[in-house]
């Protein structure tokens, strides 16, 4: 659609809010903006963009005709200015008829009803009405959707979630503890195969491939599967636990199918993929195969949910990607670092069959108090490298002495 219709309608009230809708046929999302519009005008000019744009053409469009397909403004209210820069410049089609005389940058919260008919209960088609083309509005200058009310059947959700990943790994309690293999690049096979091994001799639960690591072929990611798969069992033998191997599956949609039935071929436990890079239908259709739990890695994801006036609050992200089959979410990248800090990203999201948080990035057993305060419990993975490849006592050593740590602070059940 083109941003020269906005913000002017000849219908206005087929975008507004009323009592005799029925609130169950709609999807809410609430938005923070920057605008050069006043709220109604920039409310407005939103719900046309991503629902009906043209809503009378002489002899073949009626309103009537759009009564149920619209999306409808709900609520908004100013809010204060942020202490920031000014977001994006502006710009103006030469169509485009400013409703209120148009004029400096104001802030608003926007809250807008979405037909659920518009979503059809899809990934794709869920973003492309709900983002759009929202953020190339030229009066936009601010633009983050803040919050996002699925219902509780949107997506398939977690196959697995906390409980049948404990259950899978067998660790009843405690958080579980990951160390992804690094470095992702230059090492042969047998040295990676090595240093899965010994970490989860050494007491961690699982290891996972790298979300760098390369496969330039079939051949390439059958050879690396069958020896990391090799390397867990004989760490299974070797400590008579039950150890897992997560694989990476961010490939070419070409590439997916092949890939997907190795990995239930060889009986690998987890898989990851990247839903920014791969989109988020992938993600929905391997969860409803409910073959082994998902991991929803964040490659990608920060470029849209990092700046605190442009994009998707993380929360949001995290939420849609619970929705639609994540058994494991990656928190924000200061999730935890702090006391206290964490609770933003507000887990557990209220799925029976939730997903496990997973907190990475320079984690250390010291951190373990300020972790459980960040989730709130120990239903969290961390995923570990370069304390335990760094330890005095080798790989080994530094895995074993992680798990001590961990093993002291779970809970007796």
């Amino acid at each position: 659609m083109s941003s020269g219709n906005l913000p002017r309608t000849a219908h206005p009230d087929l975008f507004r809010w009323s009592a005799d809708l029925d609130p169950d046929a709609y999807v809410r999302a609430r938005y923070r903006v920057g605008s050069l519009h006043d709220a109604e005008a920039t409310a407005i000019g939103m719900a046309i963009e991503q629902s009906a744009a043209t809503t009378a053409i002489a002899g073949h469009v009626q309103p009537s005709m759009l009564v149920d397909w619209t999306i409808r403004v709900v609520s908004m209210h100013p809010l204060d200015p942020p202490e920031r820069e000014a977001g994006v410049a502006p710009y103006h089609l030469a169509t485009e008829v400013y409703a209120d005389g148009g004029g400096a940058e104001r802030h608003w919260a926007i809250e807008l009803a979405i037909p659920r008919r518009l979503l059809a209960g899809k990934p794709a088609q869920l973003w492309n009405v709900v983002l759009g083309e929202l953020p190339r509005l030229g009066f936009l200058t601010r633009f983050q959707l803040a919050g996002l009310e699925l219902p509780a059947e949107f997506g398939p959700g977690p196959a697995f979630g906390v409980a049948g990943i404990r259950e899978r790994f067998g660790v009843p309690r405690g958080p579980l503890l990951c160390r992804s293999m690094r470095p992702a690049v230059g090492l042969d096979i047998p040295t990676m195969a090595a240093l899965n091994r010994e970490v989860l001799e050494g007491g961690f639960h699982l290891v996972k491939d790298d979300e760098l690591q390369v496969f330039a072929d079939f051949e390439g990611f059958r050879a690396h599967v069958q020896a990391m798969v090799a390397a867990r069992d004989a760490a299974r033998q070797a400590t008579g636990e039950r150890k897992g191997y997560l694989a990476n599956l961010i490939c070419e949609p070409d590439e997916l199918p092949s890939r997907w039935a190795l990995l239930q071929a060889l009986d690998v436990d987890a898989a990851l993929v990247a839903p920014a890079l791969q989109g988020y239908g992938t993600l929905a259709m391997l969860a409803r195969e409910r073959r082994m739990p998902l991991l929803a890695h964040n490659t990608g994801s920060e470029l849209g949910s990092r700046h605190p006036d442009w994009g998707i609050a993380h929360p949001v992200l995290s939420h849609a990607c619970e929705a639609f089959g994540a058994d494991w979410m990656v928190t924000s990248g200061e999730y935890g670092a702090q006391d206290g800090v964490g609770l933003a990203d507000a887990w557990p999201f209220g799925r029976p069959q939730r997903a496990m948080p997973i907190l990475q990035g320079g984690k250390s057993p010291d951190g373990l108090p300020r972790f459980r305060a960040g989730v709130g419990n120990d239903d969290y993975m961390l995923i570990v490298a370069s304390w335990v490849d760094a330890h005095a006592d080798g790989v080994r050593g530094g895995a074993r002495a992680f798990r001590t740590a961990v093993d002291a602070r779970a809970p007796v059940a």
